[in-house]
């Protein structure tokens, strides 16, 4: 969302009721001033405003002259304007004048004024404005002096309904002449606060710009453009501040809004950029995205040619709404209602061909809510929406300056880990992560590779020189492709955020806008460890909701428990269940670990693509037959190898159930934590030899912990009455079936969110 407002869009004397919307409404003085200033011999006129007391710093003498000739005192012409002005309004030239110590003889020799035989002082002025004549030996009032200059007298004359056109380069001429008849010579003065003389303004001269941008991920980025006759310089100061969520727009007045609403507060720019017809533009950025509602920036600006002592020269408030994030296509709740919907639909169906005992279909029903847990972790179906918790987009891009390309590939293969700073041309993010990457660049070492890539549309070279100059070749600035494709394909969306990829490609960490140093450096260090993965992911699960359907599926399909016919090692049983279910899960997990080591991570959205696929596929298979024939094959391979004495006490239909569980378990973990295997094993092994040892470890230690997970739901099961063994054996033939729908329905759904998500928005 942009939002670009102008000062005149708007008059400076709107009211400040009424407000009905976003927009902007500034307050600009009603004067503005030119002021003399330098020396006798170099006189010059600047903005400034003077604020220096005591003997004025500069002056012009004069003497007595003749009545009809004058002394010229200053010639002068200003810096020229830099930018087209037209100005209508009224002008008024200010002369300070006293004698060279205070005296009544100018009052008494004022014999007749105006006269040779009067005492009074008159100045004439001439000046002209690009070659526009505004005063031509305009005469002041006429003032008998006897002051000295620590009153100084007031001289002025003024020019009015003045229309002047000009361009830049134009100036200002000034030339004052004197008439003094007083024999006291006097002092014209400049340069102190109370001897201002100069010219004043009446009417407008300034026309400044404010511009807000919200990003995709409601980071609020500020931007102002000082246009002002002589130059950006000319606004001195400022204090910015975001304040809000406000309750309506007629509140947003300046100085208004309570204290724990004002969430920003900016002064020094974050940055500069070059704007059009070559103005230098100031930027701020928030430090955190902003909540949905209306806000105001509230903006005071200091002005070099006005009163110090007021606060604010220029008022403006600029009022602005943050949206709701926009409605997806498909929400994920309707993957959660459509499971228990589709499930009651086949369940309808199957009685109209054979009636199962009540209970069972009291079994199926608590499966299918239960399936609603690990629903609710699938993501929403939106067009071209990023892949949140996956393998970062394999880029390659060209460098600024033409310096060839530079992929994911080339970074990822000098280190363990790449910082990627994602900043719009123009924002001020570009500068503060580049101060952050040189911080923690020497913290971190030759740890991780740092990278900043331009995006958003229409991304120019030129737009990103003096980025370019400032970091002389630290590390490489990329540039997005034309449709920003790369930067839309990153979690952050195209937009400013820095993102941490571990040695597999996986985005291990993000923020918008950017990451302290320290931050970086901690968030490298556990992409280095498994991004903070743990073998107890598995086992924490089952205190949530993404394993809940595996203690229904864990319903043992015999009535009765069978103990063995001969003597077995102690725990046979529950080592029998972890050897079946660890197994399960290593038949899922082994191939994505490998997959994941070998550096498959730059294509990981279409290994994500075949998953889904298989899920929906592992499914319609356990839908149609009760379970799936090439894990059966595996599972009474398996089998086979046992001991007799476990074989007989055992079933390979028992065994082959656990196997299943151990499956269905690490399809529950994908679907709430897509990275787990990926990054804590694959990208683990990337990192070196040590690295390899620590994914072997780790990958056994989520086996072993798999294997617990069920063991654990057996036991849950097992310890509540023999009520569950029943159920579990009138159940046992349709409740993997009806387990199959739900999981062909994730995986259909999450199918579909991928392709119609990432996958096209990376075309």
């Amino acid at each position: 969302m942009l939002i670009l407002v102008t000062a005149s869009s708007f008059s400076a004397a709107q009211s400040r009721a009424g407000f009905t919307g976003p927009g902007i409404h500034w307050e600009f003085p009603e004067e503005h001033h030119l002021f003399l200033a330098g020396t006798e011999d170099e006189p010059l006129i600047l903005r400034n405003w003077p604020t220096v007391t005591g003997i004025p710093l500069g002056s012009a003498g004069f003497s007595k002259t003749s009545s009809t000739f004058s002394q010229n005192l200053v010639t002068l012409e200003s810096a020229p304007v830099t930018e087209a002005l037209l100005f209508v309004g009224n002008l008024t030239v200010d002369l300070y004048a006293s004698l060279e110590a205070k005296s009544p003889i100018c009052r008494q020799t004022n014999v007749v004024p105006g006269t040779p035989a009067g005492a009074t002082t008159t100045f004439a002025v001439s000046l002209s404005w690009g070659g526009f004549s505004i005063l031509d030996s305009a005469e002041t009032n006429s003032v008998t002096m006897e002051e000295s200059y620590t009153n100084a007298h007031h001289f002025s004359v003024e020019a009015r309904d003045i229309n002047v056109s000009l361009g830049p380069g134009d100036t200002f001429a000034l030339s004052i002449d004197v008439r003094h008849d007083c024999v006291q010579s006097g002092v014209l003065w400049w340069g102190t606060f109370d001897a201002r003389s100069g010219i004043t303004l009446d009417g407008d001269l300034v026309d400044p710009q404010m511009a807000l941008v919200i990003d995709s991920n409601r980071m609020a980025r500020i931007e102002f453009t000082p246009i002002s006759p002589w130059g950006g310089e000319d606004f001195s100061w400022q204090v910015l501040e975001i304040v809000g969520p406000m309750d309506d727009w007629n509140s947003m007045i300046h100085g208004f809004g309570q204290e724990d609403e004002r969430i920003e507060h900016f002064e020094t720019p974050h940055s500069y950029r070059i704007g059009e017809a070559n103005r230098s533009v100031r930027t701020w950025s928030a430090e955190k995205p902003l909540e949905p509602g209306k806000y105001m920036v509230d903006a005071c600006f200091t002005l070099s040619d006005q009163n110090p002592t007021d606060p604010c020269d220029i008022i403006a408030v600029l009022r602005f709404e943050v949206p709701e994030d926009p409605a997806v296509l498909l929400n994920s709740t309707w993957v959660a209602i459509l499971i228990p919907l589709g499930v009651l639909g086949w369940l309808g169906a199957a009685i109209k061909e054979a009636m199962l005992p009540l209970p069972a279909y009291a079994v199926i029903l608590v499966l299918a809510l239960a399936a609603v847990g690990p629903a609710m972790s699938l993501p929403d179906i939106e067009a071209n929406q990023p892949r949140i918790d996956g393998a970062a987009p394999a880029f390659a891009l060209l460098q600024h300056g033409g310096d060839g390309s530079v992929s994911l590939a080339d970074l990822l293969s000098e280190s363990d880990a790449v910082v990627v700073g994602m900043f719009v041309p123009g924002s001020p993010n570009a500068l503060r992560q580049a101060n952050d990457f040189e911080m923690a660049s020497s913290l971190i070492g030759t740890g991780a590779s740092f990278v900043q890539i331009a995006t958003g549309k229409g991304v120019n070279a030129v737009d990103l020189d003096v980025h370019a100059a400032m970091l002389n070749e630290s590390w490489p600035l990329l540039m997005d492709r034309a449709d920003s494709s790369v930067g839309r394909a990153f979690p952050s969306g195209a937009s400013d955020a820095v993102i941490i990829i571990d040695a597999g490609g996986f985005v291990t960490t993000w923020q918008p806008g950017t990451l302290s140093s320290t931050e970086i450096a901690e968030a490298v260090k556990d992409a280095s460890r498994g991004s903070g993965h743990s073998i107890f992911t598995p086992i924490n699960l089952l205190w949530g909701t993404a394993l809940l359907p595996l203690f229904v599926l864990a319903m043992p399909r015999e009535r009765r428990y069978e103990e063995p016919d001969e003597p077995l090692i102690p725990g046979a049983g529950v080592l029998l269940t972890l050897l079946g279910a660890g197994a399960g899960f290593a038949l899922w997990a082994l191939p994505i670990a490998l997959l994941s080591a070998l550096g498959a991570g730059t294509f990981w959205l279409w290994i994500e693509v075949v998953l889904a696929a298989l899920l929906a596929y592992h499914g319609i298979r356990t839908l149609l037959d009760g379970r799936i024939f090439s894990i059966d094959k595996i599972s009474g391979f398996i089998h086979s190898r046992l001991p007799e004495s476990y074989r007989g006490w055992r079933p390979a239909a028992s065994f082959s159930d656990d196997v299943h569980l151990g499956l269905w378990v690490a399809w529950l973990i994908w679907l709430n934590t897509p990275d787990l295997v990926a990054q804590g094993v694959g990208s683990v092994a990337r990192t070196g030899a040590l690295g390899v040892i620590l994914a072997i470890a780790m990958l056994a230690g989520l086996t072993l912990a798999a294997g617990l997970t069920v063991v654990f739901a057996r036991l849950v099961i097992g310890i509540t009455g023999p009520i569950p063994r029943t159920l579990g054996s009138l159940s046992v033939g349709i409740r993997p079936r009806a387990w199959g729908l739900a999981s062909a329905i994730m995986g259909g759904w999450l199918l579909v969110s991928l392709v119609v998500g990432p996958v096209l928005g990376s075309l």
